[in-house]
């Protein structure tokens, strides 16, 4: 087998959308060499280790996720991911939205959008259901039932009310945590430093680290980095042109972005925005 050949069969990412659950993205995907760098996503993050182990920070916990575990990720939570056996890992996984989370919070009569203590969970018959859910694809109304059921069942047992966003608070801390965001979204393109936030709070350097790390967990660079590439995400799915992207939202050039873009999503933009 060739090198290029190799490489195909020990790394592969697929994704899908399912308009039937707002547009529920589902990835599956079977990785050796890659790593996930740290990144949030502002959906919930809901997988199935199928094969081998991942390594993976939750928050602030490390973990080792052998096949048969649940990965549990909060929206805004930072995470990352990489081979924890030289093999590497296989893993299903789907990023549901608010709006289908609280259909299902509706539907469990809960009184707020369900949120998870534990990164790491094991239910076998859960992990089997949402496998199977998952690997529906073409079979529309099939998936999307089977998707539906198994996601209420994982909000229903492992849901839990006392969490929450830690920058949510009235604290000094979250509220100069907001002012750092409200700035870098404004204006992704520009180049930022540890001295602009800090005289936009009227606070030293070292606090704006450590506003960072108290509120989102992410160096102050993760969190822009994080930013651009959901930023970048959004216009990929338009017809600008990537290149025009890559300026827009802070990248050196377009290669920049895709190499960003593919350590945090798993896959090329091309392959992300062709995804069906």
């Amino acid at each position: 087998m060739s090198d290029a050949g190799e490489q195909r069969e020990r790394e592969a990412a697929k994704l899908t959308r399912h308009e039937g659950l707002g547009g529920l993205e589902m990835l599956a995907a079977r990785y050796r060499d890659h790593a996930y760098a740290l990144h949030t996503h502002p959906t919930w993050v809901f997988g199935v280790v199928v094969a081998g182990v991942e390594k993976l920070r939750i928050g602030r916990r490390s973990h080792l996720a052998p096949a048969g575990s649940i990965i549990i990720v909060n929206p805004e939570e930072p995470h990352d991911g990489e081979k924890g056996v030289p093999a590497g890992w296989a893993y299903r996984t789907c990023y549901p939205d608010s709006d289908l989370m609280a259909e299902i919070a509706e539907d469990l009569q809960l009184p707020g959008l369900p949120m998870f203590g534990e990164g790491i969970v094991h239910a076998p018959d859960l992990a089997r259901a949402f496998v199977r859910a998952h690997r529906l694809g073409g079979q529309v109304l099939e998936q999307e039932t089977s998707m539906l059921v198994v996601l209420r069942e994982l909000v229903s047992r492992f849901g839990d009310r006392k969490c929450r966003d830690r920058a949510a608070d009235g604290s000094e801390t979250a509220r100069r945590f907001r002012l750092y965001g409200e700035l870098i979204a404004a204006d992704l393109s520009a180049g930022f430093d540890l001295a602009r936030l800090a005289a936009a709070a009227g606070v030293s350097r070292f606090q704006v680290i450590r506003d960072f790390n108290r509120a989102a967990g992410m160096t102050p660079g993760q969190y822009l980095r994080d930013r651009r590439i959901r930023a970048a995400s959004t216009l990929i799915r338009s017809a600008m042109p990537l290149a025009e992207i890559a300026a827009a939202t802070g990248f050196a050039d377009q290669s920049h972005l895709t190499r960003v873009f593919k350590a945090i999503k798993g896959l090329s933009p091309g392959a992300w925005s062709a995804a069906t």
